[in-house]
């Protein structure tokens, strides 16, 4: 097997047995799971406002809340909470 082709495997592996629970957005947008731990939030037109990554955390896991920064060319992490249903409200009323 190809260098390539085994890395391309162990990546989609990776993204289907994640062990951090899937964000649930709750009445509003869209998450899309893509990479181990990391979900693409859209809101409710399509349109992406952030990602929330899980963080292993002692006692479970803990979401941030990331949106991307243009000017620097980074993600900004606006906060970390102990439940995605916290960071979705962060990134949805922090436009």
């Amino acid at each position: 097997m190809s260098e390539v082709r085994r890395t391309v495997a162990v990546m989609s592996t990776a993204l289907w047995n994640d062990l951090a629970p899937a964000p649930r957005p709750a009445g509003w947008g869209a998450a899309t799971h893509v990479a181990a731990g990391l979900w693409r939030i859209a809101d409710p037109r399509g349109i992406v406002v952030g990602h929330i990554r899980a963080v292993a955390a002692e006692g479970g896991y803990r979401y941030a809340a990331e949106r991307f920064h243009a000017a620097s060319g980074h993600f900004r992490r606006l906060g970390e909470f102990w439940s995605s249903n916290e960071a979705f409200e962060c990134l949805r009323y922090s436009r």
